[in-house]
């Protein structure tokens, strides 16, 4: 599924932010409330303290028949609450007084104020419904007389709306201005991402070399260098393919054409003999030249196997009992002999079996291939080194030493050396190379005498069975 980075980013940022802003408006129109609720209930009880010092001492001894109406300029109640005039201000009209007698008689009242009791009978804060209108209340004894303060319940709610209202603007504006920051920011921050993907797209398929790497992020390095190691391991397989392809027509040019020849002898042959010669040449030939080819496909398959193949836990010992009874097998009546020499108990190696017994098949096959001396058995010998518990097998045969020149290019593929006697291809001990490079072992040539013989040797990490 396709999907934009960028996209994604913004709405993460969109929701994180839409959610801290909305509690932080939340906590704020909770803060104001709380304020006006301490500080207006400290005002109803300042003013009914007032009104008791300045109006009720006096009203409690008058003898007037009805209250007396304190009232308000009739434009108060149409004028704008959050404009004040110099007549006052329009929350006047939601606040409200009275003071009664203890006999329940009304003396005075505000113009707004119901005529019913605001409060009850009791000193102290209570919430109220009266003339359909619910009040808070503040209710005081003075002697024989009652002071009730009140204001409208929605009064604190609107004022605490309006400074939510103030403190959230602010807060939203900043929250639209920094959505087009972040906008604009994430753009420049992913144009080297734009910029990489602009350079692989207008890139030439047979240019395999290295991304540059100046001027890239550290949060692209990863990307880049695996990029690289792509592209190196693309350019070593079209390297390979290509050597395979020269390679091919170059070794299969010479039997072809001795196999062309002998198959004209056969058919011009004067007699049976001659043309029984001949065939034999060809069968000869045909089948050096299917071992040729099956080495080369399976030297250029080497690393394909790698790739599709699971490494599993590979008993070395078992390995190697299985491949030495194949060779004696092969080398039965030749009178050469192999002698393996392990240790007591198991020693497992973590591999990709069909990989290992390439190499293993290689290196005992190339022992015996250039071995000299029949009288002198080719020894395969498997032993742990320590600390470091390396498996270390090695291949020894009596064969002519190796002239110094010519060892550093003995892995190399259809490389043979000047004073062989074998028949080999050359590809051998290349395909044991390539296997032991594709798993990091070390092979290399420890014994190079006429004394001594040839012993390759090769080192594997060895495992617990169950890692």
């Amino acid at each position: 599924m396709k999907y934009s980075m960028r996209r994604r980013i913004l709405i993460a940022l969109v929701l994180a932010l839409a959610v801290i802003m909305i509690t932080a408006g939340v906590i704020s129109y909770r803060v104001a409330l709380h304020e006006a609720d301490e500080i207006f209930s400290a005002r109803l009880a300042t003013s009914a303290r007032v009104l008791e010092t300045l109006l009720a001492r006096q009203v409690e001894h008058a003898t007037i028949d009805q209250p007396v109406v304190i009232s308000l300029p009739a434009e108060l109640s149409e004028a704008d609450p959050d404009e004040p005039t110099e007549l006052g201000h329009p929350y006047e009209t939601k606040l409200a007084f009275q003071v009664w007698s203890d006999t329940g008689r009304l003396l005075v009242r505000s113009e707004f104020a119901p005529e019913d009791r605001l409060g009850p009978l009791k000193e102290g804060f209570w919430d109220r419904d009266s003339g359909g209108v619910s009040w808070h209340v503040f209710t005081l004894k003075s002697g024989g007389v009652w002071i009730e303060v009140a204001e409208e319940v929605g009064l604190r709610g609107e004022i605490a709306s309006d400074v939510g209202g103030t403190l959230i603007t602010p807060l939203l504006t900043g929250f639209a201005l920094l959505m087009l920051l972040v906008n604009l920011i994430v753009i420049v921050g992913f144009r080297p991402l734009a910029k990489l993907a602009e350079s692989i797209e207008h890139r030439d398929p047979k240019d395999n070399s290295p991304l540059d790497l100046n001027n890239t992020p550290e949060e692209l390095l990863p990307v880049v260098n695996s990029l690289n190691s792509l592209l190196n391991r693309m350019s070593e397989t079209l390297a390979r393919e290509q050597r395979f392809t020269d390679s091919a027509a170059h070794e299969l040019r010479t039997p072809l054409a001795a196999m062309s020849v002998h198959a004209e002898n056969a058919a011009n042959a004067k007699d049976e003999d001659e043309r029984a010669i001949s065939l034999a040449y060809l069968m000869t030939g045909m089948n050096r030249t299917k071992h040729l080819i099956e080495q080369m496909l399976m030297y250029s398959r080497i690393g394909v196997d790698a790739q599709s193949e699971p490494e599993v836990p590979v008993d070395l010992i078992e390995e190697l009992q299985y491949l030495v009874n194949s060779q004696r097998t092969i080398i039965e009546g030749s009178g050469l002999q192999v002698q393996l020499n392990t240790p007591t108990r198991p020693v497992w190696v973590k591999s990709q079996r069909g990989l290992l017994e390439m190499l293993l098949r290689n290196l005992l096959d190339n022992a015996c291939k250039h071995s000299t001396k029949q009288d002198v058995p080719v020894s395969i010998e498997l032993t742990v080194e320590l600390p470091s518990n390396k498996a270390c097998i090695r291949f020894r045969n009596m064969a002519e030493p190796i002239a110094s020149e010519e060892i550093s290019r003995l892995f190399e593929a259809y490389y043979r050396p000047a004073n062989t006697r074998s028949k080999g291809h050359g590809l051998g001990l290349a395909i044991a190379r390539e296997v032991a490079v594709l798993h990091g072992w070390s092979l290399e040539l420890t014994r190079n005498s006429a004394r001594e013989g040839i012993e390759f040797t090769c080192k594997i990490p060895a495992i617990n069975p169950i890692s």
